[in-house]
């Protein structure tokens, strides 16, 4: 005859499963203590090498250029040949009213469209302060078929050849601020991030704390550019020469960057002169860019905000 295996009390179950977890937990905490020290003992190091660093910033400004409205000879219905901004020569068609034409007096661009700036948009209101640009509204353009009155403007000319020129505000850097204090000083714009640097004359700065204000002769002057006085461009304010480093290996020690230089098996706090940088250089996030301080070759703990300064003696594994 069997006999029935007798089941576990439930506390003995529950006292099982509590140790067995306990168990875990200390096995857990003990790794972790252990992965700590070797971290510490054993610090990742990284190998700096030389790298350029391209500063750029956005550049939104306005554009300038002169200008001369076209009338209405005459009451009668519009109609234009293009209803894009284009150039006309001398003596070409460049509306008709009621079949009679409207010539070009000049070469120039004809835009058969109005934003209710012209005769406002003069340099002379628009350089002197530090103010916002005033607000521009997006060219209206006359629609084939409008009854127009003797004396209505009906476009405007921009004559041919001019200089395109440009206000925009800035954001101080010491780049930028070595490329305006030069005599016959340039900037270098792109219109697009595939677009080649074009040299833009630099005819005024104002400053005002960390902004300026720059007053541009562009070398460009395409007529697309006439469907607005926005511009937006970005400009390259220097090129650095220096070593690009995670930031995760500079500490911030008495208001100074500092990184632990390995010499030989010691580590020794280094001052070092640079800035941030968020997505640019040999790494994918957060970067920073150094000018002085440590040269192609040398080697940083890479975590140096988790590395403990009394450690005087690393281990390096080769």
């Amino acid at each position: 005859m069997s006999r029935k295996r007798r089941k576990p009390p439930l506390i003995a179950k529950i006292l099982y499963y509590a140790l067995t977890v306990l168990i875990i937990f200390g096995a857990y905490r003990i790794y972790k203590i252990w992965y700590e020290d070797y971290v510490l003992s054993s610090p990742r190091i990284i190998e700096v090498v030389a790298t350029n660093y391209t500063e750029e910033q956005p550049l939104e400004g306005i554009l300038l250029w002169e200008e001369q409205l076209v009338y209405a000879p005459k009451n009668g219905i519009l109609t234009y040949p293009s209803p894009r901004p284009r150039l006309v020569a001398k003596g070409e068609n460049l509306a008709a009213i009621d079949g009679r034409a409207v010539q070009a007096p000049y070469p120039a661009y004809f835009i058969p469209a109005l934003d209710g700036q012209e005769g406002n948009w003069v340099y002379s209101r628009l350089w002197p302060d530090f103010a916002p640009f005033p607000e521009i509204q997006a060219a209206e353009l006359f629609e084939n078929g409008t009854m127009m009155r003797r004396g209505d403007p009906i476009g405007k000319l921009i004559p041919q050849p001019q200089t395109l020129r440009c206000i925009a505000y800035l954001d101080s850097s010491p780049s930028l601020n070595r490329n305006l204090g030069v005599k016959d000083a340039v900037l270098k714009i792109k219109l697009g991030a595939e677009d080649k640097e074009h040299k833009a004359e630099v005819v005024a700065v104002k400053y005002s704390g960390l902004k300026l204000k720059v007053y541009l002769r562009l070398p460009f002057f395409p007529p697309n550019v006439l469907r607005t006085r926005k511009f937006s461009a970005r400009i390259v304010t220097g090129i650095e020469q220096g070593v690009m480093i995670p930031d995760t290996a500079v500490i911030m020690k008495d208001g100074k960057n500092m990184v632990f230089l390995v010499q030989g098996n010691s580590p020794v706090l280094k001052e070092v002169e640079g800035f941030p940088v968020l997505g640019n250089g040999m790494y994918d996030e957060r970067n920073f860019f150094i000018e002085k301080g440590v040269i192609p070759g040398n080697r940083l703990i890479l975590n140096a905000g988790k590395f403990d300064p009394n450690d005087t003696n690393i281990r390096i594994w080769f």
